[in-house]
């Protein structure tokens, strides 16, 4: 600062001095607090999505989980044999004995067999302790037991009111999770058996029952395999009178049905189950503050909670939000200190005065230095020390004094000192690099500035901040997406399973075609995104649907036309480093407008998503399905070629031609 800037600060009053300094601090803390809030609040809306995204996963498999033991009980039920059987051994006053019996082996033969695809084998039976818990049996039309698996309960009144239920309304009920013998959980279901001539099932002649141990394949669901944090867990619970039963074993503690108050305000599983979808941070069953969501089972009373602690799940944004806080804060402090300390010493115009005040703010900065915990040196044009911090200097095992003056290739050794030194780039623009320092390699974001003025002129400022932490804890974070997305794909292929690894096979195609004309890196790994994540929709389309064998109907189209729109809303709220969603929501689109689902023409379709619609149509047509074979690569490319223009971008059929016609392994592509 020169005199003539000191001399109008002396005619400033204390008062408006004092006033200036307070709006200042004032200030700066206030955008300070606002900008670490923006940072934590953007932090848990990505964990939103992300816990959104698993609950999501996991409701559905727990969903087709239900459904197709259901589905296998009811083939049971609608056996003609069984149906036959029991239609005699209603009447067995009237019936051969001979007749019933030999009949009666052949439907416990069957019984066996069923019991053996619901995991009762009678191998297991060897363990007679064994607690009759679970099984499957049969009752007649007065509700008697007339045959069951080996440990399967003798004693079926506990299920009195739901069969007698079953029998009165002539409908199939479940069971739900209850507290058995020793406290096992159980599920069950209880379906009516009716006439082979009562086409209108009003009346049954029995029941079929089914009792499971949900330890042995739904808990298995609600494990965390792929994901690579540490505390994320999925529970199931549900409302009995005025409690909140937990139907799953919490972690750490396998103990089932554990209860606590259903309207307490700050209980993660009850804010789960009165806000199914909501996002919170509240507190978890163990006092632990936990980010929570919620989802509601389909034709259940269970409510899935997928939750993870806050603690982990937030470590690193609250380490960003300490250092921000503590660097911005030392600013203005700085500042400020700096501000008191120059219109101290400008009260006076003596040239004394404004060289104390200058060697009291060097001082300063000197201690703010010394203090901070990045390294930072200073180089003269000869690429010697001028200047290194106390933080340096003790990472070298080196005092300061000892450091001036001395080579940087004498100090950081020859290669160390020749590659910092290549980082310098004409625009002084940071750089990321292994350094090797004092026989320890770590992580630096180098920051380098030329200085060009007073002692220093032809200087270099070099600032190495050790990234070490933090880039391991971005590859965690990458491995963690990478893993949501193999979850996710894994999903449509389990739900689709005449689709099995489309969605690989379309990527590939279309990073082929991708790098033929000429597409960068970053448009390279958004496409191959894209084509990723361009059914997940399909995970809300009915199974029945995807793997029909006949022509859809009107309605059956409309449907699963809408599984873009699905997928568009689950990935609406992810974070893509490229228009990912858009892509998605243009690949079934066509130059004509033909399209769906918004009718777009010509240059109104990204070009990733033309290349997408290409791909997805390649692969769909040559790979076999169960109900046809795949076509030859030949037919395929001449119904690209034919639809060209009309459907498809005919500079994209034609770089895939090239790729078909100039690659051996791609002639016998739809027999992989």
């Amino acid at each position: 600062m020169n005199v003539k800037n000191n001399t109008l600060l002396i005619k400033f009053s204390p008062l408006l001095a004092s006033f200036f300094l307070l709006f200042f601090i004032a200030i700066s803390l206030w955008m300070i607090s606002e900008y670490v809030e923006k940072e934590r609040n953007r932090d848990l809306n990505n964990w939103k999505s992300r816990l959104a995204l698993l609950a999501e996963i996991r409701g559905v498999a727990i969903e087709d989980w239900i459904s197709e033991r259901q589905s296998q009980l009811n083939k049971l039920a609608s056996n003609a044999s069984l149906r036959l059987f029991l239609s005699d051994y209603n009447n067995r006053e009237k019936i051969n004995s001979e007749v019933l019996s030999a009949v009666q082996g052949h439907v416990h033969n069957l019984l066996k067999v069923s019991a053996d695809r619901f995991g009762f084998a009678e191998s297991e039976s060897k363990n007679k302790s064994k607690v009759k818990e679970y099984g499957l049996a049969i009752l007649d039309k007065d509700k008697q037991l007339v045959m069951s698996t080996e440990y399967f309960p003798k004693n079926i009144n506990d299920h009195k009111v739901i069969i007698d239920k079953v029998y009165r309304t002539a409908k199939g009920e479940i069971i739900d999770l209850y507290a058995g013998k020793n406290h096992l959980p159980v599920y069950g279901y209880i379906l009516p058996i009716f006439q082979i001539q009562d086409l209108q099932s009003r009346l049954p002649i029995g029941a079929v029952v089914l009792l499971l141990n949900p330890q042995k394949n739904l808990y298995g669901i609600l494990k965390n395999r792929q994901s690579v944090t540490k505390t994320d867990e999925s529970l199931l619970v549900k409302q009995v009178a005025e409690k909140l039963v937990y139907l799953s074993p919490v972690k750490g503690d396998f103990k089932l049905f554990y209860q606590l108050p259903f309207d307490d305000e700050q209980l993660a599983s009850s804010y789960a189950y009165h806000n199914p979808g909501g996002f919170d941070e509240m507190v978890d069953y163990n006092g632990d503050k936990v980010l929570v969501t919620g989802r509601k089972i389909k034709n259940s009373p269970w409510i899935l909670v997928q939750k993870i602690s806050a603690a982990e799940a937030l470590a690193e944004s609250n380490k960003h939000q300490e250092f921000l806080l503590t660097t911005f804060v030392l600013i203005v402090l700085t500042i400020a200190v700096a501000f008191i300390a120059i219109w101290r010493h400008s009260t006076s115009l003596r040239l004394l005065h404004l060289t104390n005040a200058l060697e009291a703010r060097t001082e300063l900065l000197d201690a703010v230095n010394d203090n901070i915990a990045d390294n930072i040196i200073l180089l003269d044009q000869d690429k010697k020390i001028v200047f290194i911090n106390h933080s340096f200097s003790q990472a070298l095992s080196l005092q300061g004094d000892e450091i001036k003056g001395q080579h940087l290739a004498a100090v950081l050794g020859k290669d160390t000192a020749e590659q910092l030194m290549n980082c310098v780039p004409e625009n002084d623009r940071p750089s990321v690099m292994a350094l090797l320092i004092n026989g320890c390699e770590r992580i630096y974001h180098v920051t380098s500035t030329g200085l060009n003025y007073g002692e220093h002129e032809n200087a270099q400022l070099f600032v190495l901040h050790d990234i070490s932490e933090l880039k391991q804890e971005q590859e965690k974070r990458e491995q963690l997406g990478q893993g949501i997305i193999g979850t996710l794909v894994k999903a449509v292929d389990m739900h689709d399973p005449y689709c099995v690894n489309h969605s690989a096979r379309t990527r590939d195609v279309a990073t082929e075609i991708g790098k033929a004309m000429g597409l960068t890196s970053a448009q390279l790994e958004t496409l191959e995104m894209a084509a990723l994540l361009a059914n997940i929709g399909k995970l809300f389309v009915p199974k029945e649907i995807l793997v029909k064998m006949e022509a859809l109907s009107e309605e059956e189209s409309k449907a699963l036309k809408r599984h873009i729109d699905y997928a568009v809303d689950i990935l609406s709220e992810l974070s893509f480093d490229g228009p990912v969603v858009d892509i998605i929501s243009q690949k079934s689109e066509s130059l004509d407008g033909s399209g769906y689902p918004k009718g777009l023409k010509e240059d109104e379709i990204m070009f990733e998503a033309k290349i997408l619609s290409v791909a997805n149509a390649f692969v769909a047509m040559a790979s076999s399905r169960a109900y046809r074979e795949g076509r030859d690569i030949k037919e395929v490319m001449d119904i690209l070629l034919e639809q060209s223009e009309s459907k498809y971008d005919r500079h994209v059929v034609a770089a895939l031609f090239h790729i078909a016609e100039n690659k051996a392994h791609w002639k016998t592509w739809q027999s992989i």
